[in-house]
């Protein structure tokens, strides 16, 4: 399974590429939408097509991420829905073995870790946003 790893808040997360599109520079205007959710920054204009930006940090840490040119849009696809996901930066494509991805259990929340080559970090279901892609 190849998976591309990023960074929220200096913590190291990973997705699998299956459903990616893109990874582009947030150099482009994010407009914002009123009364939705906290995770969406709102949307933007990625190659033609208009994104939902979830705001990763505001997902995993309940804490808003700040706009500028440094952090990264990763644009993936889901049941022909697009989205983008707002991250601090995007390290670098690996390969996984499968039976490298174990999954943890705490207060009844399922999570996926890596745990690879002395590495370890906790992989990101890119079907689970898939209800904020309703637009």
């Amino acid at each position: 399974m190849k998976i591309l790893t990023f960074y929220i808040n200096n913590k190291k997360y990973g997705v699998s590429i299956d459903n990616i599109i893109t990874i582009e520079k947030n150099d482009r205007k994010i407009t914002d939408i009123p009364k939705t959710n906290p995770v969406i920054r709102g949307v933007v204009n990625v190659r033609s097509r208009i994104c939902p930006v979830i705001d990763l940090r505001m997902y995993l840490e309940n804490e808003e991420n700040e706009l500028n040119e440094d952090k990264k849009l990763i644009l993936f696809d889901i049941n022909e829905k697009n989205g983008a996901l707002l991250v601090d930066n995007t390290d670098n494509i690996m390969d996984v073995n499968t039976d490298n991805i174990e999954e943890f259990e705490s207060d009844r929340v399922k999570t996926k870790v890596v745990n690879q080559d002395n590495d370890v970090f906790v992989l990101i279901e890119i079907n689970d946003f898939d209800d904020f892609l309703e637009h």
